[in-house]
């Protein structure tokens, strides 16, 4: 039996109580786990991490228990901003790579769940986030020379400090967050389809 946490990527229903959920894990990468929910406890939800408990039976990875670790408040967000939560979460299901490793980005988004669960701060941190998820992926390319100064000094600082502190920068406009949408809509677009 082991220990891990991970955030709630996908879930698949197989029977009443019994689910195929996709994790992605801090210690071990993403994995894929059978699950039975119970009726006396909370349902697991996409974008909350967890601590789980899993033994392997014939190849085959259970979940025995689980702890809530971060559970994302939804309940003052809009459609936008939970719309947003779940994205991340598909991007980590279809981009991250199966069997390596990324517990910078785990860690990025645990930094992230404050900002992302505040109505005021949910749009700039799901764009601050995901500049740095696609430069730590390394399938980024710099901004060109037709990108603004300020989205190419962001871009050259985003992996440097934490997030937080990256939000409170004064220097970046609703302008500059438009083109951060813009240059990760083009680096996504071919991993999305």
């Amino acid at each position: 039996m082991f220990s891990f946490n991970a955030v709630v990527l996908k879930k698949i229903q197989v029977k009443d109580s019994k689910n195929i959920i996709s994790l992605f894990s801090q210690d071990y990468w993403k994995i894929s786990v059978w699950m039975k929910e119970s009726k006396n406890r909370s349902p697991v939800d996409i974008g909350n991490i967890y601590n789980f408990s899993s033994k392997s039976e014939n190849g085959i990875n259970n979940i025995d228990s689980y702890k809530a670790k971060i559970v994302i408040n939804s309940s003052l967000l809009w459609f936008k901003e939970i719309n947003n939560i779940l994205r991340i979460c598909a991007y980590f299901e279809k981009i991250l790579p199966a069997s390596m490793l990324f517990e910078s980005i785990f860690n990025d988004y645990s930094e992230a769940i404050p900002y992302l669960e505040q109505p005021s701060s949910n749009d700039q941190m799901y764009h601050l986030f995901l500049l740095r998820f696609v430069k730590k992926l390394w399938i980024a390319q710099t901004p060109g020379e037709e990108a603004w100064t300020n989205i190419k000094k962001l871009f050259s600082v985003i992996d440097s400090y934490p997030l937080g502190s990256i939000i409170k920068i004064q220097w970046i406009s609703p302008s500059d967050y438009r083109e951060i949408e813009d240059f990760i809509y083009a680096t996504l677009h071919n991993y999305m389809n």
